[in-house]
């Protein structure tokens, strides 16, 4: 998508995947997305499975919190909840 200035974002639509990180082993991996348990930016996302930056997701490997801007980066990378 082009914006302002001639730069360009790359904006993720769907995902399955994201990157999660293990702050305790300091290791990251890809992992699949379950669904959205929780989201401070509306309570309604969660029923519509929508990922913002804040939002905690459920992983094959535990609860993640999602770091980067979906709508802005084109990836997801998360931190794994402890």
């Amino acid at each position: 998508m082009r914006i302002t200035g001639g730069n360009t974002k790359v904006r993720t639509m769907r995902a399955e995947y994201a990157n999660v990180a293990d702050p305790r082993t300091g290791t990251v991996r890809k992992a699949l997305i379950e669904t959205v348990e929780e989201n401070v930016a509306n309570p309604n996302y969660v029923r519509r499975n929508l990922l913002t930056k804040g939002a905690v997701i459920r992983t094959e490997i535990g609860r993640a919190r999602i770091v980067s801007r979906p709508g802005q980066e084109g990836s997801i990378n998360a931190v794994l909840i402890p």
